[in-house]
């Protein structure tokens, strides 16, 4: 018979001293821990101390019987799942079906005989570690299950985020393509005409004529530029390929020049400038860090949509402020305003609100404007009413 591991402990439950001592002195010389105990309620009590790999059970004891302490030990969650042998001198068949009904596994009759009883010992907690190690794989099973559901789950969500964005750049692409079919066509149609005017009457029209198409070119060229610039704007945006910048620099002295810029291109509008950063000015200046490229984007793009959307207004407020430690850039128009119905598509790219009627505009501005804050930009930008329709 093979040895029994040393760390096996087996529980004795008899009224009989002499039961308990050769059951005790058999089992230790099998290489079992025996524990020995005579009446059922120390059991209750004492168990939970020290759980047995196995309990031999007597079934007349002289306060609670064999019957009554097994099912008190198989209601229990604790102990439910050590096996019990029944040990009694009785051959009523009755009663050892009724311990097996009760969870015993198996029934040892009195006197004993030693290799019978090491033989069931042995049989059943063999029994007991088998069903402790298919617990244990079951476990295993179940949580290499619920890990793979899991990663199913996550790539599963993976792949229909993929899908919405392919699903959502693709609907880009759409409205980029009738975007650009309608924002280039005019301003193509014009260079043509102009430069088709000065390349066949030169010799019949006036140099100030002459002049006034080749601004007009030069204009175009640079509304088209713009356009082409704000397209791979947000494609950088969308791939997550714009590198802050940061470089020192007077951010007073920077939005003056934009400013003037802006002006400059749109001489029938007002830009008015205004500073309000408290004591921190030297001399109409402030140093700070900022990405000028990315900030000049941002700032041109809701200046330049102040102008465009102010019809009938020709007054724009562009002022610098500062407020809990942040640089707050605002700018305000009297425009057109924006439809209720169109605001939840504010932020969108190629969207234009219902309102802007024959203003052209390709609907990325404030997409631009959005997605830059919000990648990068290390200032915080205050909106008024300027905002692409």
């Amino acid at each position: 018979m093979e040895k029994p591991p040393s760390n096996i402990t087996i529980l004795v439950i008899d009224d009989n001293p002499t039961n308990l001592e050769i059951l005790d002195y058999t089992l230790s010389v099998a290489g079992y821990k025996v524990q020995t105990e005579e009446k059922g309620e120390n059991v209750i009590q004492q168990i939970h101390f020290s759980l047995p790999d196995l309990i031999l059970l007597d079934v007349l004891l002289p306060d609670v019987n064999g019957f009554e302490l097994c099912q008190r030990l198989k209601s229990d969650p604790i102990t439910e799942s050590i096996p019990i042998i029944f040990m009694t001198a009785l051959v009523d068949t009755v009663d050892k079906v009724k311990g097996l009904h009760l969870g015993a596994v198996d029934y040892i009759t009195k006197p004993f005989q030693k290799e019978e009883l090491l033989a069931r010992v042995q049989t059943h907690l063999h029994l007991r570690q088998l069903s402790k190690t298919l617990e244990i794989k079951n476990q295993q099973l179940t949580e290499l299950t619920e890990d793979l559901e899991n990663r199913v789950a996550e790539r599963t969500a993976e792949l229909k985020q993929a899908l919405d964005k392919e699903k959502e750049l693709n609907q880009l692409k759409s409205r980029f393509i009738t975007m650009a079919s309608h924002e280039f066509r005019t301003p193509l149609a014009i260079i043509s005409s102009s430069s088709g005017i000065l390349q066949e009457f030169s010799d019949r029209i006036s140099e100030e004529r002459k002049q006034e198409h080749l601004q007009t070119i030069q204009h175009t060229i640079k509304h088209i530029t713009q356009i082409l610039d704000d397209v791979l704007m947000i494609n950088r945006v969308e791939t997550d390929k714009i590198e802050l910048r940061l470089e020192s620099a007077d951010i007073i002295d920077f939005c003056r020049r934009l400013q003037s810029e802006v002006a400059a291109s749109n001489k029938q509008y007002t830009i008015n400038f205004s500073v309000d950063l408290g004591e921190e000015i030297i001399a109409n200046s402030l140093l700070i860090q900022f990405d000028k490229k990315l900030l000049r984007q941002i700032l041109a793009n809701l200046l330049d949509n102040a102008v465009k959307y102010s019809p009938n207004h020709n007054l724009v407020n562009f002022s610098l402020s500062k407020a809990d430690d942040k640089i707050i850039f605002k700018i305000s128009d009297y425009g057109i305003g924006i439809p209720q119905a169109d605001q939840d598509k504010l932020f969108e790219s190629f969207h234009q609100a219902s309102n802007v009627g024959n203003i052209a505009g390709t609907g990325l501005g404030l997409s631009i404007v959005k997605k830059c804050n919000c990648s990068h930009s290390p200032t915080k930008k205050e909106l008024g009413s300027n905002r692409d329709r």
